[in-house]
């Protein structure tokens, strides 16, 4: 039995597909940098003024949506202030995740962002109640994970005075 031979059809089109007669240029990808060192946790003086930076827009939206509700304003009114609290929320969350605390901060930091991430799904079902008893009731189990047991552990760590109560 003898070999068969490749149609000359295809033999033709591999011998000019192969000598295109034009070479491309192909760039190579820059060599990888070195992977940068991490990053040192912040001093703890550090620390104070980004926690406090931090938490400050949260703490006012709260603030603010608290005195909406407290002053009979329509339940539309406070919806959006939970909005404001959403936004605050996420912003907030946010920045304390970006930072590398000092180790005695570490543990406090992460049971306070849980309670961020508790408080943020009842935040968005506020923000987007379809009604006052809805509302009334998101912002119930919102503010029940405020996270002032987990702030407060966080600031005794950093050598900040406790909250005064409200």
């Amino acid at each position: 039995m003898r070999p068969r031979l490749a149609p000359p059809a295809l033999v033709l089109a591999l011998l000019l597909a192969g000598c295109g007669g034009e070479t491309k240029q192909v760039a190579l990808p820059p060599p990888a940098s070195p992977t940068p060192s991490p990053v040192a946790p912040l001093t703890v003086k550090e620390a104070k003024g980004r926690y406090l930076a931090a938490v400050a827009a949260y703490d006012i939206a709260r603030d603010e949506l608290a005195e909406a509700q407290k002053a009979g304003r329509p339940w539309r009114t406070v919806r959006e202030r939970a909005g404001a609290v959403v936004d605050a929320n996420l912003a907030c969350a946010g920045e304390l995740r970006a930072v590398r605390w000092p180790a005695a901060v570490q543990a406090p930091m992460a049971a306070l962002l849980t309670e961020h991430e508790v408080a943020l799904r009842q935040w968005r079902l506020a923000a987007g109640a379809a009604g006052a008893a809805e509302l009334r009731r998101a912002t119930r189990t919102a503010t029940a994970h405020d996270g002032v047991r987990q702030a407060a552990r966080v600031r005794a760590a950093l050598g900040l005075p406790p909250l005064r109560a409200t």
